[in-house]
């Protein structure tokens, strides 16, 4: 998990919530959920997708701010999020 503030300041958590990837194999997609002090609303996902939980931990401890930011923009904005 990682922390990162949006362009409204407002606190989310970049996580690796575990799914079904391709050939229904255990991996993660790349999710984002507010902070517990914005009270901890369910996680939004953005479409990207890892073969490994591992993987996606690795990802999200790797990724650039820009990127990760970029990222939140999406999920934000497929699931009509401000």
């Amino acid at each position: 998990m990682r922390s990162i503030t949006d362009d409204h300041g407002h606190a989310w958590e970049a996580l690796a919530l575990p799914t079904r990837v391709a050939h229904l194999r255990h991996g993660a997609v790349l999710g984002f959920r507010q902070a517990v002090e914005a009270g901890g609303a369910e996680p939004i996902t953005a479409p990207i997708t890892f073969n490994s939980e591992d993987a996606a931990r690795s990802a999200i401890e790797t990724m650039s701010d820009w990127e990760l930011r970029r990222r939140l923009v999406l999920a934000k904005t497929a699931h009509g999020i401000a």
